[in-house]
């Protein structure tokens, strides 16, 4: 289909930039300066971004499980970088709309192409 390496690609970068700065942000204010809150959402913000940097791969291999794993990335980043972003002010403007917008697009695009691949196999 259409764009699908573009989406893998996109999924990773934006996975590798999330894992990336909620580490930073788990280690500086987690670890050295021993905050519980800014540990617990950068907690949450490193997992968030692991996964959906293995959505990027799986996608980019057009692993069967894909399926799968981008409904589960959109369940756990929403929420996520709603809690970090809007609601705790953790993360930056533009990670949090990317945290929530990117994994509803790749839904949206999975969903149209399992639509398109059910429609040519009749």
């Amino acid at each position: 289909m259409r764009g699908h390496m573009a989406i893998s690609l996109f999924a990773l970068v934006f996975g590798a930039l999330e894992t990336g700065g909620a580490v930073q942000e788990l280690v500086y204010r987690g670890f050295l300066r021993s905050e519980t809150e800014p540990m617990i959402v950068a907690s949450l913000g490193t997992i968030t971004g692991a996964v959906l940097l293995w959505t990027g791969v799986a996608l980019l291999i057009r692993s069967r499980l894909v399926s799968v794993l981008v409904p589960a990335t959109a369940y756990l980043s929403v929420p996520t970088f709603f809690i970090a972003g809007v609601y705790k002010h953790n993360a930056g403007w533009p990670i949090t709309l990317v945290g929530i917008v990117y994994p509803l697009i790749m839904l949206l695009w999975c969903r149209m192409d399992a639509k398109t691949e059910a429609s040519s196999k009749i």
